[in-house]
C-alpha cells in the first residue's frame, strides 16, 4: 500500500507517529508510549488512509465538513477513548455531540462489558456454558494455597451411551443431551461447588469443605433429577450416568492422584452394572 503514495515503509511509519503525537499535543493529551511495532504499523495505515483522502478532496471542500472529518479521523487514532472538543461552529456541534455519545458507549463496551465476557467465555464450555480444563487449573491453585478448602470433594462422571446417540441420531442431539445433563448437575449441586465439562461426555464436580457421606448425596441427587428428566421424555434414548468419587485430602497431595481414584471408581461402577 505504501507503493501506491510513494512513501517507504520506514518514512510511513515515522509520519503516522509525528502524526498522532502532533494530534496528542495540539489539544494537549498526553502521548502513550507505543512500543510495539505492529500498533505502529496499524497506526501508519490509518495515517495512510487519511492522506490518500486528503489528497482527493476537492478545493471547495465546506470547511464545516472537514472539521468533522478531522475529529473522526483523531477519533480513529485514539481507539475510542477521547472525548472531542464541540467548539466547533452550530453545524458541526451536533455531530461531534453525536460522536461523543459513541466514544461514551463504546469506552464503555471496551473497558466494562467485553473484559467481563472474554473471562466469561475463557472459562466456560461453549456448549453447556459450565466451567473448562482452563477453569479447572485456576481452581487447583485457588485450592492449594487455601488449606481451609480442604478436603475437597472429587466427582467424577461420564454419559453412558453418548457414542449410541451421535450414531443413530446425529450430533446435534448428542448435544442436546450433552446440556441437558450439566443442566441435571447444576441442580444437583450447591451454589459453590464447580461443575467442569473436561470433553466429551465427561465431567467433574469440585466440592470444597466434602466428606465422603457429601459426596455420595450430591451422586444420589444426581440420579433423582436423572430419572425426573427421563419421565419427561424429551429425548430418544434415556440419560444413564456412571460416576466415581474421592476426596482430595490436603494440598500435600498431588491433585491427579485424587482424580484418578474417582476415574478408577466410575470405571469400575459403570462395568459392574
Amino acid at each position: 500500500m505504501a507503493k501506491e503514495i510513494g512513501i517507504p515503509p520506514e518514512e510511513l511509519l515515522k509520519l503516522a507517529e509525528e502524526d498522532y503525537q502532533f494530534g496528542c499535543q495540539r489539544l494537549g493529551f498526553p502521548i502513550p508510549k507505543v512500543g510495539r511495532k505492529s500498533s505502529l504499523l496499524f497506526q501508519s495505515e490509518m495515517f495512510q488512509r487519511a492522506f490518500k483522502r486528503r489528497l482527493k478532496l476537492p478545493r471547495s471542500y465546506p470547511k464545516e465538513l472537514l472539521h468533522i472529518m478531522n475529529r473522526v479521523e483523531e477519533l480513529v487514532g485514539w481507539n475510542f477513548v477521547k472525548r472531542l472538543p464541540t467548539d466547533g461552529d452550530h453545524l458541526s456541534r451536533p455531530v461531534l455531540e453525536a460522536l461523543n455519545d459513541l466514544v461514551d458507549s463504546l469506552e464503555f463496551l471496551v473497558k466494562r462489558i467485553l473484559p467481563r465476557r472474554i473471562s466469561y467465555y475463557a472459562f466456560r464450555d461453549p456448549l453447556t456454558e459450565v466451567f473448562n480444563r482452563h477453569f479447572l487449573q485456576e481452581q487447583l491453585h485457588f485450592f492449594t494455597m487455601n488449606r481451609k478448602n480442604f478436603p475437597v470433594g472429587v466427582i467424577y462422571l461420564d454419559l453412558d451411551n453418548l457414542k449410541r446417540v451421535n450414531d443413530r441420531f446425529g450430533h446435534k442431539v448428542g448435544d442436546l443431551y450433552i446440556q441437558k445433563f450439566a443442566s441435571i448437575l447444576r441442580s444437583s449441586v450447591r451454589k459453590g461447588d464447580l461443575i467442569i465439562r473436561l470433553g466429551g461426555d465427561e465431567f467433574l464436580i469440585v466440592v470444597p469443605k466434602a466428606g465422603e457421606r457429601q459426596l455420595e448425596e450430591i451422586v444420589e441427587r444426581i440420579r433423582l433429577n436423572t430419572e425426573l428428566v427421563n419421565r419427561e421424555r424429551e429425548l430418544p434414548v434415556p440419560i444413564s450416568f456412571s460416576a466415581g468419587w474421592s476426596l482430595w485430602a490436603s494440598p500435600d497431595e498431588p491433585f491427579e492422584e485424587a482424580l484418578e481414584r474417582a476415574d478408577k471408581m466410575m470405571y469400575l461402577n459403570k462395568f459392574s452394572r
